[in-house]
């Protein structure tokens, strides 16, 4: 296990075709060993509305020789069909322009994290189930969250923290299984932000650890911080 990146994610109010909205955003850059050898700058931005559903998605990807920006505009959301147009271009040309239509709730990528959040883990069963799918390029790739319940996630020997975790399936050539692809660990508390991420893939396996918060809207109290003997 090395480190390959860092990232940060943000959520802010703003406005959307003059109606209040939800951004949220998260930046990427690999580092040390990985820059050189394959350098990402990818960034994404997500705007929906006050309940949570997506109305308009931008992504940056900046990947090596690869260099596009694809914007996804939810047209329609049913219940649960969703319909998107998706269009991806780079300087000077437009690579894609098409319309995609979902039989689940259609979210971004960066939906999963506000759908995740959203969930009122309260009233749900252990392994109880919740489908959705989620836009990328020219496809629909759909996915089965599933709830397993309360767990500790440990940083260090010093730091700790109370979650709830979900395992989530996903049929996407990127996953090495479309079973337990993803595994994502949620604070246990107000705030819900995502503590932990694990995620099984072809090239090999990758984890995400949150390192730092600011400007939350509720005392961490999922954060359980050992005193050193």
């Amino acid at each position: 296990m090395m480190k390959a990146g860092t990232a940060r994610y943000r959520i802010d109010n703003a406005h959307f075709d003059h109606q209040p909205a939800i951004l949220s955003a998260l930046d990427f850059k690999t580092t040390s060993f990985f820059d050189k050898i394959y350098k990402i700058r990818d960034t994404l931005y997500s705007y929906s509305d006050v309940n949570l559903f997506p109305v308009y998605h931008k992504r940056h990807v900046n990947e090596g020789s690869t260099n596009y920006m694809e914007r996804i505009f939810f047209l329609k959301r049913g219940d649960p069909e969703t319909e998107a147009r998706i269009k991806r271009e780079t300087k000077t040309t437009v690579k894609l322009d098409t319309t995609l239509v979902s039989e689940a709730s259609g979210y971004d990528l960066l939906g999963i994290f506000a759908f995740a959040r959203s969930l009122d883990y309260n009233s749900l069963e252990l392994d109880q189930l919740s489908t959705l799918s989620v836009f990328v390029g020219k496809r629909v790739i759909n996915i089965i969250i599933r709830y397993k319940g309360q767990s500790i996630v440990e940083k260090s020997n010093t730091l700790k923290y109370n979650t709830f975790r979900l395992e989530i399936d996903i049929v996407d050539e990127a996953f090495e299984s479309a079973k337990n692809a993803m595994e994502i660990w949620i604070s246990n508390d107000q705030n819900r932000i995502p503590i932990k991420m694990k995620a099984k893939l072809r090239i090999g396996a990758a984890e995400v650890f949150l390192t730092s918060y600011e400007n939350l809207k509720y005392p961490l109290s999922s954060e359980i911080r050992i005193k050193k003997k």
